[in-house]
């Protein structure tokens, strides 16, 4: 069987790989506590729920959809982003919905590579970011994401010929898997450096509702002047609203990137189930999605500060997460590999957590934790990690 480079080259994703450990450690008859993957474990909250059973019974949500996303979809999309972040856009020209965010992620590259062109990519970052560019025919550049720089990429430090030929910039604020947040300063700084170099951003902002101080609210690439006309904006109700099952996202960008993006999705599917988008674009503007967003805020405060006691007492060097749904550990000194260690707790205390390397090679000092367990698990979690740590 002749099968693609594509295939053969790229290594399987991280978190099926993760899975396929933890259910090879289960069949084994290890009692496997899971902190490793960054799937809300809150269900979809009724009045979305409620939302999509009335669009579902709406016939005319039955038939093909938009390509790029119906016009209501649209138009409360561009009202919750004028009220979130203060921003005007073109309802009809410069907002997309997208099959959930990582179907932007992974689709966007190849609006912009051509076989043998390279593009920027922070490591540690989101892996499907390298493979996009790599099944495009293109070369990821990294650029290290390092602690003392609060994990933001260190721009002056990328050489000019290689910023002048790279299409894009992929970046990601709030970050998966660092939890950093970026300042409007730094986007500022963004924006001027890709004016300089010819360069589109790609912006995956997918953690924007997801943070804990009101200091710490997120904003969006958008609000910065001239950043539309050079950037991609890539939002997710998965987190927003614990709909990951259902797929849905969207992008916001000039009218001219937006067309650019809809002629090659056009070719690839057909659209958003449009009972889905309604439900979702509804959602945004509910009177009940403000309480919602207060109690998730509260759960994960709760979750965040189990976890870090636990780890404080263990002595493990860290960052209080400001945003997103992950703790970007350092690994014990003893050990040099974060795969070593992910493994030698996964095997002695049934104990899954996700190797930082598998996010980029600036990531092997490191593992993530997620906090999207329920809270008796995560303290059970942290059990178990105390136990290993006094077993070493």
């Amino acid at each position: 069987m002749k099968l693609s480079r594509r295939v053969t080259e790229t290594a399987p994703y991280l978190f099926h790989l993760i899975d396929e450990k933890r259910k090879a450690a289960q069949e084994r008859g290890i009692d496997v506590i899971s902190l490793a993957i960054g799937d809300p474990d809150m269900p979809t909250p009724d009045f979305v729920i409620d939302l999509m059973n009335e669009e579902m019974r709406d016939p005319r949500n039955h038939q093909y959809p938009s390509y790029k996303g119906e016009s209501d979809f649209c138009e409360l999309v561009a009202h919750w982003f004028k009220k979130r972040f203060g921003v005007n856009l073109d309802a009809q020209n410069e907002i997309m919905a997208t099959i959930g965010s990582k179907d932007a992620v992974s689709h966007l590259p190849f609006v912009f590579i051509d076989p043998g062109d390279t593009a920027l990519v922070t490591d540690p970052g989101y892996p499907a970011y390298e493979a996009a560019i790599g099944f495009a025919g293109g070369t990821p550049i990294r650029i290290p994401l390092l602690e003392e720089r609060g994990f933001l990429p260190d721009l002056s430090s990328i050489p000019e010929d290689i910023a002048d030929n790279a299409k894009f910039i992929f970046i990601n604020y709030p970050n998966n898997p660092t939890a950093a947040v970026a300042e409007e300063s730094f986007f500022e700084d963004l924006v001027a450096y890709a004016k300089k170099h010819d360069l589109v951003i790609l912006a995956d902002n997918a953690y924007s509702e997801v943070y804990f101080e009101p200091e710490d609210r997120p904003i969006s690439i958008m609000q910065i002047p001239g950043a539309k006309d050079l950037s991609i904006e890539i939002h997710s109700f998965s987190k927003t609203f614990n709909m990951t099952g259902w797929r849905i996202g969207f992008v916001v960008s000039s009218k001219a990137l937006i067309h650019s993006f809809l002629t090659l999705k056009s070719n690839f599917d057909s659209g958003v189930f449009m009972a889905i988008q309604r439900a979702a674009a509804r959602a945004l503007g509910h009177p009940n999605a403000p309480l919602f967003n207060e109690q998730r805020t509260q759960l994960f405060k709760k979750r965040r500060d189990i976890i870090a006691a636990a780890l404080n007492d263990l002595g493990f060097r860290f960052g209080l997460p400001r945003a997103s749904y992950y703790f970007w550990v350092r690994i014990p000194e003893m050990y040099s590999s974060s795969v070593v260690f992910c493994a030698d707790l996964l095997e002695k205390q049934g104990l899954v957590v996700t190797p930082g390397v598998g996010y980029g090679p600036s990531g092997e000092a490191f593992f993530r934790i997620s906090m999207t367990s329920p809270n008796e698990k995560i303290e059970k979690g942290m059990e178990r990690l105390k136990n290993f740590m006094k077993g070493l």
